[in-house]
């Protein structure tokens, strides 16, 4: 075939397709969760949309995950779709397995066309700590259509075209224990010298597309993101051209020069334990006016799904992203690098009511930040973390039954991320239980007879124990060892309490005990049985005076 005659069917199919094969547009990106946040997902990355954005986020994927992605574009006329699977594997490489397509339709038999890509995934990390990862696609680019063209020599064409294409990206992820929890840096470069050849024979590159993030965690589950893509598309709108370029045989080509860069800034938060998402977005379109973009999800530990809009310019109607992941298998056993951190010393444990008081020496490490603390029910297994990047090493573990035995250890953890911790420190035990406060000692009893046979008698002169006291009961009865009634209506707070409304010239028996500030109130043992006889009230001495001679 002449070189004419190419050009003349390339033509043909073009116009037949109505636009060239793989383009990106700005606005094809994979993933609705990735949409939401306005298409700033490079230095994120770390989910099955990541061979998508930047295939060295992988490495953050800790277990299996099966994904699908569904978005009808330009109402109704196109269907951009997609499927991946993800997975860890050999300790610390990740791979993946994944589908996109999207589906012309303008409603004519003639212009039905397929873009397929089929791509395969790897990325590693290049250091221990994994805070720097690579990754790679393999994938094959298929299109096809049902267009066709008839040459001269009656010879017919179909638009079918395929290429081999190579993707880079890299993931530099910084730690910043100081000011928020990380700083990634993101790079992607997609379609490294990707030709495809179509069956005419005619070969079209595919455009070079780069981007360049960052994100700043300013905590676990709060993110803002930035990223600049770059590349150069003549399928798409830019800047005016101060010449129209034109086709050999004379057809306007385009009357636009391609603006090759875009910005993209993303905002993601999670909520409610991390099962609602929340983000926004803002995106620079290449073929529409910039635009605003916004998202929710739900997940649970298993399974989530994603929807995102995108609002488009007029008569190309709205667009809605919808997709949905699910987790499956053990999480991916990536080896814990021990020997960087120490584990804390001296671990000891003080029962409490109701609660367990933890304290450990501090690790001299400067890198290390905090501690975790872990506790289970058995001893040497089943360890949950319950209180993490604890800065103080003193810690009150509540909320625990009294008359149980736990068990607790502890960890260092450094400002890497993700964090590294260390060896667990030596088990300790503990069985939570009310400490019960001594009884107060008795040093006199006072008493006196009021007028009109309402005779009282002051107590006072005991000593106090010391410890968490809340106050003190005070115990009467008219018997000895039997019969006793709490005299006071409130915790005594004072070392004396006047007893009212007795009887005068009778002998009453008293014990006193104390109560802690637990809650509810611990009572200590009654103290020694003590015994006083009512008196007049003007004989009454004063709260705190020297004990009577007996």
């Amino acid at each position: 075939m002449k070189p004419t005659t190419k050009i003349l069917a390339a033509l043909i199919l073009a116009a037949a397709s109505l636009h060239a094969a793989f383009d990106k547009g700005g606005v094809l990106g994979v993933g609705a969760r990735p949409t939401g946040m306005g298409d700033a997902f490079v230095a994120i990355a770390d989910d099955s949309n990541a061979p998508a954005w930047n295939p060295a986020g992988l490495v953050q994927v800790p277990r299996m995950e099966l994904s699908a992605f569904f978005g009808p574009l330009l109402n109704g006329k196109e269907y951009y779709m997609s499927g991946a699977f993800v997975m860890p594997f050999l300790e610390s490489t990740s791979m993946g397995l994944s589908v996109v397509t999207l589906y012309h339709d303008t409603g004519s038999d003639e212009t039905r066309a397929y873009e397929n890509k089929y791509i395969f995934s790897l990325a590693t990390p290049l250091n221990i700590e994994k805070t720097v990862s690579f990754g790679l696609n393999i994938k094959f680019l298929q299109y096809d259509s049902n267009a066709k063209a008839t040459l001269p020599d009656s010879t017919v064409i179909e638009a079918k075209a395929g290429a081999i294409g190579l993707d880079l990206g890299f993931l530099y992820q910084i730690p910043l224990p100081d000011y928020g929890k990380k700083l990634n840096f993101g790079f992607f470069a997609e379609d490294l010298d990707t030709v495809l050849r179509w069956q005419s024979g005619v070969e079209e590159r595919v455009p070079l597309l780069i981007q360049a993030g960052f994100a700043y965690f300013l905590e676990e589950n709060l993110s803002a993101s930035v990223d600049y893509s770059f590349f150069n598309d003549t399928n798409i709108s830019g800047r005016p051209l101060d010449t129209p370029l034109y086709d050999a045989s004379g057809k306007l080509v385009t009357t636009l020069e391609p603006d090759q860069s875009r910005p993209h800034v993303g905002l993601e938060g999670w909520f409610f334990n991390g099962h609602l998402g929340l983000r926004t977005g803002y995106t620079g379109f290449a073929t529409t006016a910039d635009r605003f973009t916004a998202g929710l999800s739900y997940r649970q530990p298993n399974y989530g799904v994603d929807y995102a809009y995108m609002g488009h310019a007029e008569h190309l109607g709205d667009s809605h992203r919808l997709s949905g992941h699910f987790s499956f298998g053990p999480g991916s056993e990536r080896p814990r690098v021990v020997a960087l951190v120490n584990p804390p010393l001296n671990l000891g444990a003080r029962p409490s009511n109701n609660a367990v008081d933890l304290s450990w020496d501090a690790n001299p490490d400067p890198h290390v930040t905090g501690y975790t603390v872990y506790m289970s029910k058995a001893p040497g297994a089943g360890y949950i973390p319950i209180q993490k990047r604890l800065k103080d090493t003193r810690v009150k573990i509540d909320g625990l039954t009294n008359g149980t035995r736990y068990y607790f250890v502890v960890t260092s953890v450094n400002n890497s991320w993700p964090a590294v911790e260390s060896n667990y420190s030596t088990e300790v035990s503990a069985v939570p239980a009310p400490a019960i406060p001594t009884a107060p000692v008795m040093g006199d009893a006072a008493p006196a007879a009021a007028p009109t046979n309402n005779c009282m008698i002051l107590v006072h002169g005991w000593t106090m124990p010391g410890g968490n006291l809340l106050g003190y009961n005070l115990y009467v009865s008219a018997s000895s060892g039997s019969g006793y009634k709490k005299a006071n209506e409130q915790p005594i707070k004072d070392l004396s309490y006047k007893v009212s409304n007795l009887e005068c010239n009778r002998r009453y028996f008293f014990v006193l005990t104390s109560l802690t500030t637990d809650q509810p109130p611990v009572q200590s043992k009654p103290s020694q049985e003590f015994s006083m006889g009512s008196q007049s009230e003007t004989e009454l001495p004063p709260a705190g005076s020297a004990p009577a001679p007996k």
